[in-house]
């Protein structure tokens, strides 16, 4: 069921957890905008992951859109 809210799923075409492909289909079947992280992996701090300045502009043009 889509989500009752706006949404992006940023999913990862290298997570070891989760294949871009499923990823994807439950960004559309929740009715989110799906962004593509590219090679990312697994997409959390632990993994290494620390300041993400591109993601801070796509949440920045999310809110926007948000009006």
């Amino acid at each position: 069921d889509p989500l009752p809210f706006p949404s992006v799923l940023v999913a990862s075409r290298t997570d070891p957890h989760c294949a871009y492909q499923r990823a994807e289909d439950f960004g559309y079947s929740w009715g989110s905008a799906v962004a593509d992280a590219g090679d990312a992996g697994h997409i959390n701090a632990a993994s290494g992951h620390g300041p993400w300045p591109e993601g801070l502009m796509r949440f920045a043009g999310f809110l926007k859109a948000l009006g």
